[in-house]
């Protein structure tokens, strides 16, 4: 028997697990723009194309492979840069992981592509009344509540097609299939706080990457997810002598 097991694999792995996959994934000439899997303790954008994030309040705690967010309205941490503006296609992937109340309040920034609100295609994946949106000029489009309450990882893809249209997936599951409306661009890439700065979301991110074009969901949903034997019954007692030895 095997237990699914939400794991970090390289993302180097994961890109070759999403073409290997196919499922309509990512044409010929398809680019990373931005990658942020901090498993090396840091912010830095590891696809090599310098979008290093900077920490505002203090930003995030970095450890364990992951970004843990306070979600402290009152003291705003985040993580930002500036990103390459507008563009006609693009895929935006993250893990989030709910760490406070399901339900935190109205506008709880996750994701956001500018600082501003009433910014001409400004965006935002938040957090509102315990279920995750994607809030654009456009309108409001629900994305899904929490799968698994407080500790549960769930996977969120958004992307722009078309120039002027959209689609959402929450968990390898298409959610929302046409914006009817160009949702905006990447003006900025903000990590943890909302478009005004003022709202965020108490959670860890992981694996956020940013694509200049389309990458299918469910390539980038199942590129992180592994399949671990559960241990065996020897297994298990050998595991429990060598604890026993460590111990006398």
């Amino acid at each position: 028997m095997v237990f699914p097991v939400r794991t970090r694999i390289p993302l180097l792995a994961a890109l070759v697990v999403a073409l290997l996959l196919g499922l309509g994934a990512a044409p010929a000439g398809a680019a990373l723009i931005a990658a942020w899997d901090f498993d090396d303790g840091t912010a830095n954008d590891q696809s090599g194309n310098g979008f290093d994030l900077t920490a505002v309040g203090g930003g995030p705690t970095i450890a364990g492979g992951f970004a843990r967010f306070t979600g402290n309205d009152a003291s705003p941490s985040f993580l930002e840069d500036t990103g390459p503006g507008g563009m006609p296609e693009y895929t935006v992937s993250l893990w989030v992981r709910n760490q406070g109340a399901t339900d935190q309040g109205s506008f709880q920034g996750i994701f956001s592509n500018n600082n501003a609100s009433g910014a001409a295609f400004s965006w935002q994946v938040e957090s509102f009344g315990g279920v995750f949106q994607w809030r654009t000029q456009a309108g409001t489009f629900a994305i899904g509540a929490p799968t698994g309450g407080v500790g549960a990882w769930d996977h969120i893809v958004v992307r722009k097609f078309g120039g002027n249209d959209g689609d959402i997936w929450f968990n390898g599951v298409q959610v929302v299939a046409n914006l009817g409306a160009n949702p905006g661009g990447l003006q900025m890439f903000r990590l943890g706080t909302n478009r005004n700065s003022n709202r965020l979301y108490e959670m860890d991110l992981d694996d956020v990457q940013v694509h200049d074009t389309l990458v299918d969901p469910t390539a980038l949903f199942a590129a992180a997810v592994v399949t671990e034997p559960a241990p065996t019954l020897a297994m298990a007692l050998c595991a429990g002598l060598l604890g026993v030895r460590r111990r006398s």
